[in-house]
């Protein structure tokens, strides 16, 4: 299982729709203090970032360590896969890129914690780091909440509002170097890591639905554009710093909030069933769990 070796590929115009491999990562090959039984190198795996990572339900969101993960995110999919020989999951609803590399983090209600900065768990024999990052830099539900509107609303013509565009603009430069400095902060700390970052969309098509996606077709194509662009800063950032992307909005295509309960990977502006608005399924959590494997070649 050579997962650990990284290949160039050509990235296309839309950086976002490729798996962008690092054009030089350090081998994992290195031998470490511990190695497997077959010889391959012993996995040493942290999980990073906010709730698309926690994969929370109603219920986890009241438990007492205040980051609503559970046993259903990926990155407790992807250890079960690779039995990891160690395995530490610090991923936080409500998390920023601050709060991965630059303070503690106090939770969000209903449960208040702080818990400690989540770099704090990277140690230099680290051999993977999975990341998802950025949703709460950009504040995206504020941001496109004009979008959204009622079964008799109309169209809320929210792409043409050039305040919403600037805004866009701003956030998508501010996200590009806190990113960047979170990878940088990781591989300082964890420098034989094969890091990868995974994409944030595939919430919503390229049509609206009621209740989940109370969109019109006009701006259910421009809030689809808004997550393409965001998907292209997190790839650049992923390519900038010798970062794997998983892109995985083009592989939830037709899994969005709009699709049915069997192919439902995200949900939209309502809860369904125990997955609150705006996060991933089970299903979802299982498919990003399987693009990492397969990014990994596993």
């Amino acid at each position: 299982m050579r997962w650990w070796r990284s290949r160039a590929r050509t990235p296309l115009p839309r950086i976002a729709a490729v798996v962008v491999a690092a054009a030089s990562v350090i081998a994992l090959g290195a031998a470490g203090p511990a190695a497997a039984v077959d010889g391959a190198p012993a996995i040493h795996y942290v999980a990073l970032g906010d709730s698309r990572a926690a994969g929370p339900t109603v219920g986890s969101q009241l438990a007492d360590e205040g980051c609503g993960r559970t046993s259903n995110g990926y990155p407790n999919l992807i250890a079960a896969a690779l039995s990891p020989a160690t395995f530490t999951d610090v991923a936080c609803g409500g998390a920023t890129t601050a709060d991965v590399v630059d303070r503690d983090q106090i939770t969000n209600p209903p449960v208040r914690k702080q818990v400690p900065v989540q770099s704090s768990v990277l140690r230099p024999d680290t051999t993977l780091v999975t990341l998802s990052i950025g949703g709460n830099d950009l504040r995206w539900r504020g941001l496109l909440t004009p979008c959204f509107g009622t079964p008799t609303s109309g169209d809320r013509f929210c792409r043409d509002d050039p305040g919403i565009r600037s805004t866009m603009e701003a956030r998508f430069v501010t996200l590009a170097s806190a990113t960047d400095r979170v990878l940088q902060v990781i591989r300082q700390r964890s420098p034989i890591a094969r890091i990868v970052v995974l994409g944030h969309g595939g919430y919503f098509g390229s049509q609206g639905c009621w209740p989940d996606a109370q969109l019109s077709a006009g701006d259910a194509t421009f809030v689809r554009s808004f997550f393409d662009r965001f998907d292209n800063v997190l790839a650049g950032s992923a390519l900038r710093n010798n970062a794997t992307y998983v892109d995985v909005a083009a592989a939830a295509e037709s899994h969005d909030a709009c699709a049915t309960a069997g192919e439902r990977w995200f949900t939209g502006s309502v809860r369904r069933g125990q997955t609150p608005p705006n996060h991933p399924t089970p299903a979802g959590s299982a498919a990003m769990a399987r693009l990492v494997l397969a990014a990994l070649g596993t």
